[in-house]
């Protein structure tokens, strides 16, 4: 019995480490060729999100926007630059949790199609190994979580489309 229960410690001191880490930090320590991280994507024309930033964070979370913004600069990707002029960052005046958390709202409008938001994604792009690691650590140490996502198209109070022509050949 005794000898059962040494196996099963010792097998769970080799497993449990890999529970560890989360998808994006296992990421960053395997080697380059392993699968790319899944796609943020919207088809919607204008996107707002909400992020909880955790308490007395606000200078990293801030430094994390810098870096996004960037790596879209720098990016040779075709839609970087319009996901750049699109994508704009306003910190809330009042925290929408229930603590001392600030929250930081995404306002993506217009919308890139099918361009990927996915800010570590974005940034990982244009970094080396090092600067993925350094980003990912300051990114996840800044970030509480999102809030909410609201996604919409046609704006309310847009004139409304011109209508076909009455009338034809007769």
């Amino acid at each position: 019995m005794r000898r059962l229960s040494g196996m099963v410690v010792a097998g769970a001191m080799l497993v449990l480490p890999a529970f560890a880490l989360n998808g994006y930090a296992q990421e960053a320590a395997a080697q380059p060729a392993a699968a790319a991280p899944q796609k943020t994507t919207y088809n919607a024309d204008t996107v707002i999100v909400m992020y909880a930033v955790n308490p007395g964070k606000d200078a990293e979370y801030e430094q994390v926007i810098a870096k996004l913004r960037e790596a879209l600069g720098k990016s040779t990707a075709p839609e970087a630059k319009q996901q750049l002029s699109g994508w704009q960052v306003v910190k809330s005046q009042k925290s929408l949790t229930n603590d001392t958390s600030s929250t930081y709202i995404h306002i993506i409008s217009p919308v890139v199609k099918n361009a990927d938001y996915s800010i570590v994604n974005i940034v990982y792009a244009v970094s080396t190994d090092d600067e993925k690691r350094a980003f990912y650590d300051l990114y996840k140490g800044a970030l509480k979580g999102a809030l909410s996502q609201i996604t919409a198209n046609n704006p309310v109070g847009a004139p409304a489309a011109p209508a076909a022509a009455a009338g034809g050949a007769q």
